[in-house]
């Protein structure tokens, strides 16, 4: 619905859907299985179509593929990212996981760098995500001034709905009756919605209500866009999700509602009970899905990409089975097995004599025969500040450098090869 209304025929807008499945590894989704992700996010688009998602104006691009694609283009902007930003800044983004400070791992923290970065190489004029993901969303805006970008990416955060059940403040996919699934049953979606916590009144105190807002301010961010004292989830779902679409209308009773302030006066007034409420909100829902479901029984691929996620659920997470990719200089083609590698020293604005004389030393330390290897550390320059980051400087650093060394020892310089690290990498 969200997609809808931002690829609306006449706003010239294209929708880019982020498969983020690095992302889901880096947040040990599946396991950490890579190739159980994919399955996964070709489910979802199965979902998304079946669902009624007009995909005229939307593509889809897988994160792995298109930053294997264009690692040249990706990477360089993911590090100038991570040194315009301290620690503690990133540690406020990694809400967006649902993980407490104290258990982030390292890739954790990598996530928000990463999701910054997606911004700028998917060259997003507008970012469409949750509110719960609006301090990432805010960082690239803050990224923005560090990198001196004239244009900062507008923020259009949506609504979170409320989980089912009393004080959830948004649904959770580890709890199944805290949210009405895409795969329900029209009986799932009866038992849950009749058992859904649905208040006709304020139940909070002024002074509890001050105490939530306290807590929110003392770093707890709001899933939700506007005050809302009610939490009604019933409610919430009519708004959010069945009143959504143009023109669309909802019946409790025998009263038919065009707007959404109608029915929740209606219900607080006592003019529809609980009970027409949530009947009414149980056959809206059993329409929306219905589709899905005809899709994932008729649809033989759709049925197989089910079929395959449910046993992805049913089992328990196991070792984490991503592959480890080392970097090999041989295999890449960039130089023999068996050389003696010597690593140049960081760039500064002033190389020294001593620095030349070492490396030259650790050349001549190699045992006979063996192929020599000068690796400059470009990148890992650009991440540590060096030459306050500056591409151009660094790169003038080991040109004078390479010319120093070839000045000192030429005959030694004529067999050494010199690997750049972003190359290497690359």
């Amino acid at each position: 619905m969200n997609v809808n209304k931002c690829t609306f025929p006449g706003t010239n807008s294209t929708f880019v859907f982020w498969v983020a499945d690095w992302f889901a590894l880096m947040n040990d989704k599946m396991g950490g299985d890579l190739e159980k992700i994919k399955i996964v996010g070709q489910y979802l688009i199965e979902v998304w179509t079946a669902a009624g998602m007009d995909l005229s104006n939307v593509e889809f691009k897988w994160a792995s593929e298109e930053i294997t694609k264009h690692a040249q283009e990706y990477w360089p902007t993911m590090l100038d990212v991570a040194r315009s930003f301290n620690v503690t800044r990133i540690k406020k983004c990694c809400q967006i996981m649902g993980r407490l400070e104290g258990s982030l791992s390292a890739a954790q923290v990598l996530y928000p760098l990463m999701q910054c970065t997606d911004v700028f190489f998917l060259k997003a004029d507008i970012c469409q995500l949750g509110v719960d993901q609006r301090k990432v969303n805010m960082l690239a805006r803050e990224y923005c001034d560090h990198a001196k970008r004239k244009n900062k990416p507008v923020i259009l955060s949506h609504h979170m709905l409320y989980g089912l059940k009393k004080g959830q403040d948004k649904m959770s996919k580890s709890d199944p009756d805290s949210a009405v699934f895409m795969e329900d049953t029209a009986e799932d979606v009866d038992r849950k919605i009749m058992a859904a916590y649905c208040p006709s009144e304020e139940e909070k105190t002024e002074g509890e209500q001050a105490g939530e807002a306290e807590t929110q301010d003392a770093g707890k961010e709001s899933m939700h866009l506007k005050k809302d004292t009610l939490k009604n989830p019933c409610l919430d779902y009519i708004e959010n999700i069945i009143l959504s679409p143009p023109d669309a209308t909802f019946t409790a009773g025998d009263t038919t509602y065009t707007d959404f302030e109608s029915i929740k006066a209606a219900f607080l007034a006592g003019d529809v009970s609980e009970v027409e409420l949530k009947k009414g909100l149980i056959d809206e829902l059993n329409k929306l899905l219905e589709p899905v479901r005809r899709h994932f029984t008729e649809n033989e691929f759709a049925k197989g990409l089910l079929e395959k996620v449910r046993q992805f659920k049913r089992e328990t997470a196991g070792k984490v089975s991503g592959e480890i990719r080392r970097l090999n200089l041989a295999e890449a083609g960039k130089v023999q097995a068996g050389s003696h590698v010597v690593f140049a020293p960081i760039p500064t604005a002033k190389p020294t004599l001593q620095e030349a004389c070492d490396v030259l030393t650790q050349l001549k330390a190699a045992p006979d025969g063996k192929p020599l290897v000068l690796f400059l550390s470009d990148w890992t320059a650009r991440v540590t500040n060096s030459c306050d980051a500056d591409v151009k400087a660094i790169s003038a650093f080991y040109t004078v450098f390479l010319a120093s060394l070839g000045a000192l020892d030429a005959n030694i310089m004529e067999q050494v090869s010199v690997v750049y690290q972003s190359e290497a990498i690359l």
